[in-house]
């Protein structure tokens, strides 16, 4: 288990997400594509399938690539919100917090994958 900055756990930073999303006001659509984006990048037993899969297919650059279809489908996820939610600026410092919350989770794995390939 990975410890997040201010969390216990991975699971404690996705169920914050979750928790969110089903409280705050936006179109079902927004919410079932952010739901799908927490439900892909702040879990860390689908992150380290994600990895796997990449190491095993010899992937020059793994986290880099993570981070970047990461981002990429937070921003198609957004494409799914009204007008109003565009401008909404919960929703936005929302979105910065998803991503920084994987960040720090990606990084933390990085970390220990390292260390495994290194021992």
């Amino acid at each position: 288990m990975i410890k997040i900055d201010g969390m216990e756990s991975s699971s404690e930073a996705k169920t914050y997400a979750m928790t969110y999303l089903h409280n705050c006001r936006i179109s079902n659509e927004y919410r079932k594509q952010l739901v799908n984006w927490v439900g892909t990048y702040l879990d860390e037993s689908m992150l380290e399938n994600i990895i796997a899969y990449k190491n095993s297919e010899h992937w020059e650059q793994p986290f880099e690539s993570i981070k970047d279809e990461a981002e990429n489908d937070l921003e198609i996820a957004s494409l799914y919100a009204s007008v109003s939610e565009h401008f909404n600026i919960d929703m936005m410092v929302f979105e910065g917090n998803l991503l920084s919350i994987f960040n720090i989770l990606l990084s933390r794995m990085k970390h220990l994958d390292k260390k495994v390939i290194a021992h």
